[in-house]
C-alpha cells in the first residue's frame, strides 16, 4: 500500500510538472487528410497510414501551412486541448492518490481494531463458575514440574493456598512449618513454601510463596484458594455471565513479598 501511494504522488508530480512545461512546436510534422476530410498532423511517418502517404505535405513547425491568425488560434486551441488533457488526468491521480490514502487509513483502522481484540483476549482468562465459588486456571512449574489446576478466587485469603496432594505433585519444599487461623476461627497446621513459576492468564509470579494445607473433605474441582499475595497487585473485573476474568495493567513485581 505504501508503495501505491509513492507511485501515486510521484506519478501526479511529475504530471504537475509537466503541465507547465508542455512543448508548443515540434521539429518536423507531417499532414494529411483522411476520406471523411479531417486534418490530421502527425510528428512521426510512420503514424500515417498507408493510404494517405502519397497526400503527405511537410512542415518545420505545426499549422505553419495556415496564415499566422490561424495558426495563432490553432496554437491556442491546441495548448488549451493539452491542458485540459493534463488537467482530467491530474484529477484522475488525485482520486487515485486521494482513494489509495483512504484504503490505507481502512487497512490502518482494521489492523488497528484486529490488534485491541487480540490484546483484549490475552487479558482475558476463561473461569468456571460453581455457585458462589469462582475457579480460575493456573499453571504452576516448580523444579521442572508443570501443573495446571484450578483454584478458588479468594479475598479473603492472604496466601495463595495449595492442598497437599497439589504441592506433592509438585515437588514444594517446606520452608516454614506452623499454625494459621482459618475461616470460622479454627486453626490448621501449614506449611510455607515457595514455587518457581505461577501463572494466571497473563501474569507471571516467579518465584511465588504458597502455603500447602491439608484436605480432608469430600473430592472438589480445585487445588487450593488463588490468595491476595497474587491478587493485590493486579486489578480486574469479573464478568459472571460470560464466565471471564478481564485483567487490566498490572503492577505486578516480580516476586511477591
Amino acid at each position: 500500500m505504501i508503495k501505491c501511494l509513492k507511485f501515486i504522488s510521484i506519478a501526479f508530480v511529475i504530471g504537475f510538472l509537466g503541465l507547465h512545461l508542455l512543448p508548443v512546436s515540434h521539429a518536423a510534422f507531417y499532414k494529411y487528410v483522411d476520406e471523411n476530410g479531417r486534418v490530421f498532423y502527425v510528428d512521426d511517418l510512420g503514424k500515417v497510414p498507408e493510404a494517405y502517404r502519397d497526400q503527405i505535405k511537410v512542415f518545420q513547425e505545426k499549422y505553419d501551412d495556415l496564415s499566422e491568425q490561424e495558426r495563432s488560434e490553432a496554437l491556442k486551441k491546441e495548448r488549451e486541448r493539452i491542458q485540459q488533457q493534463e488537467q482530467l488526468k491530474q484529477l484522475r491521480l488525485t482520486e487515485q492518490l486521494e482513494e489509495a490514502q483512504a484504503l490505507e487509513a481502512e487497512d490502518k483502522k482494521r489492523k488497528a481494531a484486529r490488534a485491541r481484540k487480540q490484546r483484549l483476549e490475552k487479558m482475558e482468562t476463561r473461569v468456571i463458575v460453581e455457585g458462589n465459588r469462582i475457579l480460575v486456571p493456573v499453571t504452576i512449574i516448580n523444579k521442572g514440574i508443570k501443573l495446571n489446576v484450578n483454584l478458588v478466587l479468594d479475598t479473603g485469603a492472604s496466601q495463595i493456598v495449595l492442598h497437599r496432594d497439589v504441592a506433592q505433585k509438585l515437588s514444594i519444599t517446606a520452608l516454614k512449618k506452623g499454625m494459621a487461623q482459618v475461616a470460622g476461627g479454627k486453626k490448621v497446621y501449614v506449611e510455607r513454601g515457595q514455587v518457581n513459576q505461577f501463572k494466571v492468564g497473563p501474569y507471571n509470579m516467579e518465584p511465588a510463596t504458597v502455603l500447602v494445607m491439608a484436605y480432608d473433605g469430600p473430592p472438589v474441582s480445585y487445588g487450593g484458594l488463588l490468595g491476595m499475595n497474587f491478587l493485590k497487585n493486579i486489578p480486574y473485573t469479573i464478568d459472571y455471565q460470560n464466565q471471564v476474568i478481564r485483567w487490566q495493567s498490572p503492577d505486578m513485581a516480580s516476586s511477591d513479598d
